[in-house]
């Protein structure tokens, strides 16, 4: 019996949307955990599904956080955006899903800050858990906006007017939307994201997922639009301070780290140093040659096959 199941739940006082879908309500659950600050991942199920087809395989939920997507309202308070409350939400939208299937752990794919805060949660309490995986993850933030810089630098060579402005952006924490809207887009353009693509085409691409989305209505877009806005002036002051080597050293479940070689915000060597750190029930890491921060769309076949070989399904 197939599920499509789109529900608003109350996550600690917070009410946020949840999308599941699966071929076979008996397959192991699988977790989405979006990135951001303030990325809602509901719209790209048809997007994620067409290519990596992992809906044939498990029970896959596609999670709205707090504040982000449909999930966004005007009376939210943005102190409730940090990392300690986002990762308290990881656990109680776990918690739930495992209830209400029937399940006894979740595999769970986080998607850069999704990545750090689906380790977090594991970190807090392990036993949800079968195994994480860790796709872009932000570990070490001061050393992330160096690598960023130096990547610009690299890529904007002989292009005077975006090289200043990455000169100037490499001057500044980034800790506000303007700012990091700014070096996001300059980063995109030069392939720093997603290969090959970019800002404006990412962005078109983001409203058009919306739109078709069955899930999502007109007024959704303004609300999600809204909500990036929203996130991101609320985090980016905490996460600009980001360091995991000083918060995690152990984590009891399996982890598999999935970084793309290409990546100009998450620093591929940075990702190898904390996988090499981390002591872990079992650790792997896979490096994606030809992608950027997201190896799930760039390399989707080798990105499935992997998620499928990890798991045994």
């Amino acid at each position: 019996m197939r599920i499509n199941s789109l529900e608003k739940v109350s996550i600690n006082d917070s009410d946020q949307w949840l999308l599941v879908r699966g071929k076979n309500p008996d397959a192991p659950l699988l977790i989405h955990v979006q990135a951001g600050p303030g990325l809602p991942i509901i719209p790209e199920a048809e997007a994620m599904e067409k290519l990596l087809h992992l809906e044939n395989n498990y029970l896959v939920a596609y999670w709205d956080q707090r504040a982000c997507g449909k999930s966004f309202t005007k009376n939210i308070d943005a102190e409730t955006i940090n990392f300690s409350q986002l990762t308290n939400d990881v656990i109680s939208c776990t918690k739930y899903l495992l209830e209400k299937y029937n399940k006894d752990k979740a595999i769970v794919i986080g998607y850069s800050i999704g990545a750090t805060l689906s380790l977090m949660a594991a970190a807090r309490d392990s036993h949800i858990f079968e195994c994480l995986f860790l796709v872009g993850i932000d570990i070490d933030i001061p050393t992330a906006n160096n690598h960023a810089f130096e990547f610009l630098k690299s890529k904007l060579n002989g292009n005077k007017k975006r090289l200043k402005q990455a000169f100037d952006l490499g001057k500044k924490p980034i800790t506000n939307r303007r700012l990091f809207q700014k070096r996001a887009k300059l980063l995109t353009d030069s392939g720093g994201i997603k290969t090959n693509s970019s800002y404006n085409q990412l962005l078109t691409a983001t409203i058009l997922n919306m739109l078709t989305c069955s899930a999502y209505r007109l007024v959704d877009i303004p609300k999600t639009i809204k909500g990036m806005k929203f996130c991101q002036n609320a985090l980016l002051p905490e996460l600009n301070t980001l360091n995991l080597f000083g918060k995690i050293k152990d984590i009891g479940v399996s982890v598999h780290f999935i970084q793309g070689k290409q990546d100009g915000i998450a620093p591929y060597q940075t990702a190898f140093q904390y996988y090499d750190f981390l002591r872990a029930d079992k650790k792997t890491f896979t490096s994606f040659d030809h992608s950027a921060h997201m190896p799930h769309y760039e390399e989707h076949e080798k990105f499935a096959q992997l998620i499928k070989e990890s798991t045994n399904k």
